[in-house]
């Protein structure tokens, strides 16, 4: 687990708010200098602790079934059939999991017909799976990940943190 400093915490909160946000603004926003923001901005994605990237609607893309799929694979085969099912498009999720089911997805199809197609013909190609479970999903009140998980105490502003902790 990566300890994140109040200035990470700060940017990455930023940068969750909006993705496009300038290192100026971030520098206005934080009172951070320009330099450190861009300096812990490029360790953070160099660690692999953000990533950015456009998350986009997959209604708005024209993929209006969004479903879960939970596969029973057979247990020398759950490496190897997550892996397949990573390989598509319209597949925005692979886990392994606890439960009733070994592997869920989560993906998102242009149709009732593509997932029906997807269910009894594609996942047949993939060695181990063995049955399968899917739920379509009728309102997604949430799609955008962990937001604000690194904000430590709320709004943060690195200098004003610090100076609480110096007692000024």
């Amino acid at each position: 687990m990566t300890r994140l400093d109040s200035a990470e915490s700060a940017i990455i909160c930023l940068l969750q708010a909006d993705g496009r946000m300038s290192t100026a603004e971030i520098t206005r926003r934080t009172e951070i200098s320009e330099p450190t923001v861009r300096k812990k901005l490029t360790g953070l994605v160099d660690r692999g602790v953000i990533r950015i990237t456009a998350v986009s609607d997959p209604q708005e893309l024209g993929f209006g079934v969004p479903v879960y799929i939970g596969f029973d694979v057979e247990r020398s085969q759950i490496k190897t059939a997550a892996a397949a099912l990573t390989r598509y498009p319209m597949v925005s999720s692979v886990v392994v999991a606890t439960g009733p089911y070994d592997v869920i997805i989560e993906a998102a199809f242009r149709s009732i017909a593509e997932l029906y197609d997807f269910v009894l013909n594609e996942i047949k190609k993939i060695r181990g799976i063995t049955d399968s479970q899917s739920f379509l999903v009728l309102q997604r009140f949430k799609h955008f990940g962990l937001i604000g998980v690194a904000r430590k105490e709320g709004p943060v502003r690195a200098r004003s943190a610090r100076r609480r902790k110096r007692g000024r």
